[in-house]
């Protein structure tokens, strides 16, 4: 006994001498740059009735404020619960009860502690101790969420000791949906086995076993609309509906929605361009005098159907002429206008699903069930319009194809022979000088002619295929786009109908067959071929999310990227189609003149009176100080609607934009459009039955520049009939002797009106005429052909080229 008990001194001074002046803490002496710390892990839990879970201690050393590290071997570690109805086994498993004492078995105790019990663990060996939290409650067999106030101070989440009121809104008082930056504070109720309330601590914290806001886990399905913090608070961040969950304990919650308001209406304004912020003043008035090459920034003031100010994208800035103007993206809502050429065009802002304001699936949100169209969601949202015009001037081409070779001779040329070969051309005229600059042969006879918005490609129909020409290298190709479903030897053949604003796409109509083809020049590359009878005219969205096509059959209306039907509203005799600048409506003419909300097709509304009786050379539209017109002649007179929506707003100029008046809703499907009543009419004396009416925006003017080529030679005139609708008169142009014309066009910048003819009093000659329209105000008799020149070619049809 006594060796053993030397043995054991000399052992213990050993351990001593070890260490001095060593880095390595002892037991019960540290080393004076040693910090011993304990992790404690998880900090705070929640436990039901009777269940137990483990926590984790972890003594970590830490050398001259080094990165802590765990210590090996790790000292003993002891715990202790500050309420004897909570127990923890020498290993950490505490036990929501007491253990038996073999640490197998919790049994829960008949009464639950009240607040939080603290967990203990302490090394003594190291001197350091941590503490966490656990509260007790019963088992929640089912949880409910509900919703108690709207607060406007997202950024400082309360913590759980806040009480809220103990007579929450009920969902009648809640609203629908929460503005962007506002929260909600949810609120879970659980149900115990027998259906009976556990309390909720918030509202009554002298309650036992009851539970804290932070006892559940709190989530949201999509983070892009709300974020929740660990007491429920959720916060609204992009509009759209997710649903909330609160999970305690293996018992997740049935889910209810929180909706982040839509948007609801656009107020556009301009401001001068900086290359920085943008500053006042903010209007919403024309631009007049823009210069080429000069920049605006586009402001959009985007507000909820809760009236707040939204910030959300991706907003859509239209030009009603991309080659004109173009966008490009500044700052949060701003864009970048830059004017590129001379020409007038209107601009608006939009928001459009898919990709801005999407539709919802129903849900239930604390104000209660709420559905897409009640809440405000999936409808297209455009701004007021605001119309521009850039100074300057520009040149083009002209181009001129038909279907006639003329002669010098009383007996005009025929279409060509069946069974023969004869020559097709398209012809090139430059558009200052009139002279020649290329000839271009075509493949096929030629039955229309388009060009597109960006001046950059001329689509020519025929019963044999659709031929394109690139205007640059003036070379003309059979265009054989794949159709699908169709054989490798199928082609697209018809009359081109027309193209979109962004030259994507084209449409053409196959009377004959009754097929209408649309064409994706730029994505996929196909077509795509519907079975539709007598389709005669197409109008295009300027934002090109949709179009439509009209006919003897009715309406038929398309969503552009996938060229999926989306409505059809049966009509009859339709033969032009035109949508409106603020893009709340669309008017077709036919057996009558129809607004149809491009929201809903299927509610069209008839204007009163209905002046027009037939349209045969289809309908213009225009912006003036911001409100939308709609232009057209008939028979026997012009007319000009004024349309108004709820989209528009007063003319203003403000030195902040929280200081706009935001009048009307703004969304298609909720905004009311009204026709002023009665229209302006103008008288107009005609021969020929009009056939083309050529719109010119840098002047506010139309002008007929095609009639039916039936008219005889007594038909013809020695005017161009024009109606300006800023005076609200009919102009005449005067020309060098009585003409029929056939097909024209106008310059972008408004100079020069082109025509061409196939008429004469003895001898029957193909011209190309030019008129200035720049020398005088339009009155009858001031404005007369300045330039024509004899062409080869009966121009059926004439296009200028968008330059």
């Amino acid at each position: 006994m006594n060796r053993l008990f030397t043995l054991i001194l000399i052992g213990l001074a050993g351990l001593l001498m070890a260490s001095c002046g060593s880095s390595v803490s002892s037991t019960t002496q540290p080393a004076v740059h040693d910090i011993y710390s304990m992790v404690l892990t998880p900090t705070q839990f929640t436990l039901n009735s009777g269940d137990y879970s483990a926590i984790t201690a972890t003594v970590d050393l830490s050398y001259e404020n080094s990165a802590p590290k765990a210590v090996s071997p790790q000292p003993t570690i002891k715990f202790y619960s500050s309420d004897q109805r909570v127990t923890i086994s020498p290993a950490g498993l505490v036990c929501a009860g007491v253990w038996d004492s073999r640490y197998l078995t919790c049994t829960p105790t008949a009464t639950l502690p009240t607040g939080f019990v603290t967990i203990s663990a302490y090394a003594a060996s190291r001197n350091v101790t941590q503490t966490a939290l656990v509260s007790i409650h019963e088992r929640a067999a089912t949880i409910t969420l509900n919703g108690l106030a709207t607060s406007p101070n997202p950024s400082a989440w309360p913590g759980s000791t806040r009480p809220w009121p103990t007579n929450p809104k009920n969902a009648s008082q809640l609203a629908s949906c929460v503005s962007q930056n506002n929260q909600v504070k949810y609120v879970a109720q659980p149900m115990d086995g027998s259906g009976n309330p556990i309390q909720n601590c918030s509202i009554l914290p002298e309650a036992a076993g009851c539970i804290n806001d932070n006892d559940y886990t709190w989530t949201v399905d999509n983070a892009n609309v709300a974020s929740v913090s660990n007491y429920g608070y959720v916060v609204a961040l992009n509009p759209g509906v997710t649903n909330v969950f609160a999970k305690l304990n293996g018992t997740i919650s049935a889910p209810l929605a929180f909706v982040t308001c839509p948007p609801s209406s656009i107020v556009l304004t301009t401001s001068p361009y900086s290359n920085g912020t943008p500053t006042p003043p903010y209007t919403t008035d024309d631009l007049d005098s823009l210069s080429i090459g000069s920049a605006v920034y586009a402001n959009a003031t985007l507000l909820d159907t809760n009236g707040n100010t939204l910030i959300t994208s991706p907003l859509n800035y239209i030009t009603s002429d991309p080659l004109i103007s173009t966008f490009s993206p500044d700052l949060a809502l701003t864009s970048k206008l830059t004017a590129n050429t001379a020409g007038a065009f209107t601009m608006l802002a939009s928001c459009v699903p898919p990709s801005c304001n999407p539709s919802v699936q129903n849900f239930v949100s604390p104000a209660g069930p709420g559905t897409s169209v009640g809440t405000g969601f999936g409808f297209p949202i455009y701004s007021n319009v605001i119309g521009s015009r850039v100074l300057g001037q520009t040149a083009s081409s002209v181009l001129v194809t038909g279907t006639r070779f003329a002669n010098s001779t009383t007996t005009p040329t025929l279409d060509c022979p069946p069974n023969q070969s004869c020559p097709h051309q398209l012809q090139v005229f430059d558009s200052e000088s009139l002279s020649l600059t290329h000839t271009i042969e075509l493949p096929n006879l030629p039955n229309s002619l388009v060009v597109a918005p960006n001046g950059g490609t001329a689509y020519l129909g025929s019963s044999g295929g659709l031929t394109v020409v690139n205007l640059t290298s003036f070379e003309s190709s059979t265009m054989t786009y794949p159709i699908v479903g169709g054989l490798n030897t199928d082609v697209v053949t018809g009359t081109v109908l027309g193209v979109s604003p962004d030259s994507r796409y084209v449409l053409l109509s196959d009377v004959t067959n009754g097929l209408v083809f649309l064409i994706d020049t730029t994505g996929t590359k196909t077509a795509l071929r519907y079975t539709i009878p007598n389709i005669t005219a197409v109008s295009f969205a300027a934002d090109d999310s949709e179009f439509w096509i009209g006919g003897s059959t009715g309406v038929y209306v398309y969503e552009a990227d996938t060229f999926v039907p989306t409505a059809t509203s049966v009509s009859t005799n339709v033969n032009s189609i035109a949508w409106m600048p603020d893009g709340q409506s669309y008017f077709v003419s036919g057996s009558s003149l129809t607004d149809y909300s491009t929201c809903n097709d299927q509610n069209p509304q008839t204007p009163s009176p209905n002046l027009p009786t037939s349209i045969s050379g289809g309908l213009s539209t225009t912006a003036l100080a911001g409100v939308p017109h709609l232009l057209g002649l008939d028979s026997t007179q012009w007319f000009d609607y004024t349309v108004n929506s709820s989209a528009q707003v007063t003319n203003q100029t403000v030195t902040s934009l929280s200081n706009l008046v935001t009048t009307g809703t703004g969304n298609v499907c909720k905004s009311t459009v009204t026709i002023a009543t009665p229209p302006v009419s103008v008288a107009s004396t005609l021969l020929c039955t009009p056939q083309q009416v050529t719109f010119a925006p840098t002047l506010e003017q139309e002008f007929i520049t095609g009639v039916d080529p039936s008219c005889v030679t007594t038909d013809a005139e020695p005017v161009i009939h024009g109606y300006d609708v800023v005076n609200q008169k009919e102009i005449l142009l005067t020309t060098a002797a009585p003409v029929i014309p056939l097909s024209g066009g106008v310059l972008n910048d408004g100079r020069k009106l082109y025509f061409g003819t196939w008429a004469g009093t003895t001898v029957q000659t193909a011209t190309l005429h030019r008129i200035d329209l720049s020398t005088g105000t339009g009155s009858p008799g001031t404005l007369t052909e300045d330039l024509s020149t004899p062409i080869n070619i009966v121009p059926s049809f004439v296009a200028v080229v968008p330059r």
